[in-house]
């Protein structure tokens, strides 16, 4: 008979037995979107329904048995998913990232809208950026700087007015980078720039932002050279609630923002609303703000197979600016926050470089999951942008430009500027005899920049079977803008007289004397249309991702102005086509280890500007595509708590435009704009960056980006003067000369650290070298000169940000604070190279100084 003393012992070895075949998993639940922490989520064993529930950062643990387990994890607001995990994967500090989709209009839509490929499988570089790290990081950034921890990319403010900032990716500049809006291409058909000033209020509208480094799948992204940035916007939340945020800048900005989501209606409705209201003076002198930002959503499902979207977004605002490039010596003389832009009139602050705009953007999104293997998302949008900047015109070449009159301090000498009109005892004759006194010789007018344009982009993707599918889709956009200079302030005088000298048609029999309100030297449209087919085939099995795509585009340009003709005003209608063929592959050498490479062929059709350049109806003669070669391949290696990409890419560029000094206010009469065609130039590179996450709690990574970009050949350039006449033709030497505006080596170290299990503290520390100054076409006139721009001294910035999350009863708080610069560390950031290369000749921006951002944001 078996004593007490047997039971106790094998019950004892029975329990040692279980639990010696017993794993702990160690987990965290995360959106698979944003990549921030689900709180709470509910993990259940599939198996036995055995469960526990992650806590507020996520984290879970849970002892399984099996050799194989399935977890099924869930939350509020996110699609519920049932996980397999394995022997292998459990170890004693190995923390498993488990991801959930959210309940909402979000990337997987708009990637089928962008015809774009999933992250998990992609054969390209890309990072992504969540809407934690957007709200808690950027501080009192630009909105572009948040991209910055990239490799390859350079943003950076420029003049240092609110939202006035400039990104380049591997070299490139922003008009041959594409950004896309929810998959929705938004760069300017006239030039493919982006003013950053219109999207700046909408932090917090914003999910996720995409930055794919060179050659994507994509295909309406057809200007994406450098590679493409997609924001992402939120979209409807499933989950009702509403936040109110606060930030405050150690310069006194100040910023309000509100939050309101209804939820998922049992009819299968949801809104969202985000709004924002910035106002105070800039870090920079003179660059005061006012602006506000709006950003609605609205969905609705109809059953399992339709579902339509409406967002909408816009950021209207008015801010000083500083546009005039400053030298060493005012920076020494006057400080970082030097303006020389604005002058002080009355006591009241005036700035000679002011914008004022607002550009909503609109969109009707529809998403039909026709069955499992058929799905189409169709997008039809529409812009309009509505405003413009302050800007000054001169008499004549002879006149003394407004920019002339100083006061001992720097500053525009207002008093100086009326005086020297009231002091004006010239007399002019206009076209119909009559004799005119007391005219203006200076005045101050609003260049006014309006236009619409509305599009639609159809994306159909098609699965054959399990491993092969196809995209099929169409895009066309119309657009017309309307520039218009309009007299704002005839700084005291009685009239301005405008005498058609550089019209085509001349005066005409048009009235000369113009008056507040009037029109004056500009007034013209651009007229784009557009029309695209693409495709893409993509198979995946086992390991091995190839995809291959192509389209054909062709655009229509059209110009007319009023100001140079009378009659006739519309221009002939040009036609240009393009194309690109792109293909790619990924594969898993071992498990954790994944090559990858892809290689593309552009023919790109040039931008509106370029088939107009000489500020008239008559078309350039010799119109020619920019064509790009280029080529790109890589790993990724992950192994447990380590994780490592590289990669190597080469582009090969012939034909490329470009126009200097544009949409800028030139500072005397001697200055001009250079429009270049036909230059060629190389960009190659590599590209690495290394993650260590060795606690849940801790984890450091590093970047580095090593580049030679080049120009490659030596062309020719018009120049045009202030009146945007064509006052010369020159050869211009820029063969050998590096690409500047963006450094050519980065280097950067960060770490995210979670202190006491709430507190988060985020680090970074970055470094530039071997950026060169733009160069200046007027100044390679000598066939000699050799000599590179000026090289602006490596630099090197420190940022911080801490947070502390808190409950007040059931409302949830965030208290963060960032400081940018924390080292207080002067440089120069952007600028244009002189006559001599030198530090002496160089014109440009230099950093701002240390600067601090608090928030505080209340979630109900």
């Amino acid at each position: 008979m078996i004593n007490q003393k047997t039971l106790l012992t094998l019950s004892l070895l029975l329990f040692a037995a279980g639990h010696l075949n017993a794993q702990i998993l160690r987990g965290r639940v995360l959106n698979s979107i944003t990549k921030e922490a689900v709180p709470y989520a509910g993990i259940r064993l599939t198996e036995n329904h055995r469960g526990t529930s992650a806590d507020a950062e996520g984290n879970f643990q849970i002892e399984l048995k099996a050799e194989e387990q399935h977890i099924t994890i869930s939350s509020l607001g996110f699609d519920s998913k049932t996980f397999e995990v394995k022997k292998k994967d459990f170890s004693q500090f190995r923390v498993i990232d488990f991801y959930l989709f959210p309940q909402q209009q979000q990337l997987q839509e708009v990637r089928i809208i962008a015809a774009q490929s999933d992250d998990e499988s992609r054969p390209y570089a890309i990072n992504k950026i969540s809407s934690k790290q957007i709200e808690e990081r950027l501080g009192t950034r630009a909105f572009p700087e948040i991209m910055q921890q990239t490799p390859g990319v350079y943003a950076s403010r420029t003049g240092g007015g609110y939202g006035d900032a400039a990104i380049n990716l591997r070299g490139f500049k922003q008009e041959n980078i594409s950004l896309l809006l929810d998959g929705v291409p938004v760069n300017s058909f006239e030039n493919g720039l982006v003013y950053w000033s219109n999207w700046q209020g909408l932090t917090e509208a914003t999910a996720a932002i995409e930055v794919q480094r060179g050659l994507a799948p994509s295909q309406t992204a057809m200007n994406a050279v450098g590679g493409t940035i997609n924001i992402i916007t939120k979209g409807t939340e499933a989950k009702e609630g509403s936040f109110l945020r606060y930030d405050y800048t150690s310069y006194g900005n100040s910023k309000v923002t509100v939050g309101l989501n209804s939820g998922k209606t049992e009819k299968g409705w949801a809104f969202s609303f985000i709004g924002s209201r910035s106002s105070g003076p800039g870090y920079v002198d003179a660059t005061y703000v006012d602006a506000w930002s709006w950003f609605l959503s609205i969905s609705k499902d109809f059953g399992s197979k339709h579902k339509l979207v409406f967002t909408g977004l816009g950021s209207p605002e008015k801010h000083g600016q500083r546009n005039l490039k400053l030298s060493w010596q005012e920076i020494d003389e006057h400080g970082l926050k030097f303006n020389k832009d604005w002058g002080s009139y009355n006591g009241e602050i005036r700035n000679l470089s002011e914008n004022f705009y607002h550009k909503p953007q609109l969109a009707l999104n529809h998403y039909w999951t026709i069955d499992e293997n058929n799905f189409l998302a169709t997008s039809a949008y529409f812009s309009f942008g509505y405003g413009g900047g302050r800007w000054n015109e001169t008499f004549d070449g002879n006149t003394q430009n407004v920019f002339s009159f100083r006061n001992p301090s720097g500053q525009i000498d207002w008093d100086g500027i009326y005086q020297y009109n009231a002091d004006n005892d010239d007399y002019y004759v206009i076209s119909t005899g009559d004799t005119i006194r007391n005219y203006a010789r200076n005045i101050l007018t609003h260049f006014l920049a309006d236009h619409y344009w509305a599009g639609i982009l159809s994306s159909w993707d098609h699965k054959f079977y399990d491993h092969l599918s196809m995209k099929i889709g169409i895009h066309a956009r119309t657009f017309k803008s309307w520039l218009k200079e309009e007299v704002n302030d005839l700084l005291g005088a009685e009239v301005w007289i405008d005498n058609y000298a550089w019209a085509a048609d001349g005066v005409a029999g048009r009235n000369e004397l113009k008056k507040v309100g009037d029109i004056t030297r500009t007034d013209n449209s651009a007229i784009v249309r557009y029309a695209q087919a693409f495709t893409q085939l993509k198979y995946e099995k086992e390991g091995f991702m190839a995809f291959a795509s192509a389209s054909v585009a062709n655009n229509w340009y059209a110009r007319e102005d009023r100001y140079q003709y009378v009659d006739n005003q519309k221009s002939e209608t040009i036609s240009m086509a393009g194309f690109d063929a792109k293909a790619g592959l990924r594969y898993s050498l071992l498990d954790g280890f994944d090559v990858w490479a892809n290689g593309g062929y552009f023919s790109r059709a040039p931008y509106y500007k370029f088939v107009f350049p000489n500020y008239n109806n008559n078309p350039a003669a010799d119109r020619e595509n920019e064509r790009i070669t280029t080529a790109e391949m890589g790993f990724d290696l992950s192994r447990g708590k380590f994780r490592i990409q590289a990669n190597a890419y080469f582009n090969q560029w012939k034909n490329k435009s470009l126009l200097t000094n544009e949409y800028l206010q030139l500072e005397d009469n001697s200055q001009t704009r250079a429009m270049i065609s036909g230059l060629d130039a190389e960009h190659m590179g590599i590209e690495l960056e290394a993650v260590w996450r060795p606690l849940p709690c801790f984890s450091i990574g590093a970047l580095a980006s090593i580049g030679n970009w080049e120009w490659k050949n030596n062309v020719n350039a018009v120049l045009f003067n202030h009146e945007n006449i064509a006052v010369d033709t020159l050869d211009v030497y820029a063969d050998g000369l590096k690409v500047g505006d963006a450094p050519q080596t980065q280097f950067g170290i960060y770490t995210d650290v979670k202190l006491l299990r709430r507190i988060d503290l985020h680090a970074g520390w970055m470094y530039f070298d071997r950026m060169y100054a733009d160069f200046d076409p007027a100044g390679r006139t000598d066939a000699h000169d050799k000599s590179q721009s000026y090289q602006l001294p490596a630099w090197s910035h420190v940022n911080m940000q801490i947070g502390y999350p808190f409950y007040w009863g059931k409302i949830r708080f965030y208290a963060s604070a960032n400081c940018d610069n924390l080292l207080n560390e002067a440089y120069i950031v952007r600028g244009e190279d002189g006559a001599k290369h030198d530090l002496e000749s160089f014109r440009g921006f230099w950093s701002y100084g240390r600067t601090f951002s608090f928030s505080l944001k209340a979630a109900f």
